[in-house]
């Protein structure tokens, strides 16, 4: 089967596979890190930052994961992993193509070799391969048929995806869509849908203390985000309202931190 472009139909659906058992030790601890429920939007931005963060974990090759949601039919970033992720999912919202809207729109999963994917996806391939990716694996958010939205992987490798990490990918985009799915029945579609838009508003300040962390630390960007998630999860402070101290420096205690036992 060529590796170039691999497209399957309703596999979102079905989690099961050929390669199921053997992705049982890497799927079984990703399922235990994205168990849980969530009762409102704060919940629901927190869990979703866990499962990108949890996904590149789980899967070695990969460079930058994002989750694609729709918000009042439109498609925007959810969750990602860096602010990378944000610049190669705008692509394919600003040239209104791309494997990740092509995996909602269809519900089918996307995994691609970029510089044997232009005549699929033109334009965004031309400039993902700008911004140096050459891999992608983009698997549909599906709950009881309904698309929500895509998680989608890229690597500055060609070939990084192979059919065991799809596996695991799509055991991770199943449980993702049914926490969504659940999380707006308890909440509602259309305030869910206000409340993310909301959040999703604050991704600047959260740019900026991670910025501050980044010059203060020396660290990576997504090892100051890591300082932010489990300083707010330990301290019970929004991730937001955190950032915000952060910048304004009125907050002191910037030392990582383990997380909850």
């Amino acid at each position: 089967m060529s590796e170039d472009v691999i497209t399957r139909p309703d596999l979102a659906s079905d989690p099961t596979g050929a390669t199921r058992t053997s992705a049982e030790p890497a799927g079984a601890a990703l399922m235990e890190r994205l168990a849980g429920v969530v009762r409102d939007a704060d919940e629901l931005e927190s869990y979703l930052s866990t499962v990108v963060h949890a996904v590149q974990e789980a899967v070695d090759s990969c460079d930058e994961v994002g989750i694609t949601l729709l918000v009042d039919s439109i498609p925007r970033t959810a969750a990602y992993t860096t602010a990378r992720t944000l610049e190669v999912d705008g692509i394919q919202y600003a040239v209104g193509d791309g494997p990740c809207l092509d995996a909602y729109r269809n519900q089918r999963e996307n995994r691609a070799t970029l510089g044997e994917a232009l005549d699929r996806w033109p334009a965004f391939t031309a400039q993902a391969l700008e911004h140096g990716y050459r891999s992608l694996l983009a698997v549909p958010l599906v709950a009881d048929s309904e698309a929500l939205g895509a998680l989608n992987l890229y690597a500055r490798v060609a070939g990084a995806f192979d059919e065991l990490d799809t596996t695991v990918v799509r055991m991770a985009a199943q449980r993702c869509a049914d926490t969504i799915a659940a999380a707006q029945e308890i909440i509602g579609a259309r305030t869910l849908a206000a409340q993310l838009e909301q959040a999703m508003g604050s991704r600047a300040v959260i740019e900026q203390a991670k910025g501050v962390l980044m010059g203060l630390r020396g660290i990576t960007e997504q090892q100051a985000f890591e300082i932010i998630r489990s300083h707010s999860q330990n301290r019970n402070i929004k991730v937001r309202d955190l950032a915000q101290r952060i910048v304004t420096g009125t907050y002191s205690h910037l030392e990582p931190e383990q997380g909850p036992s």
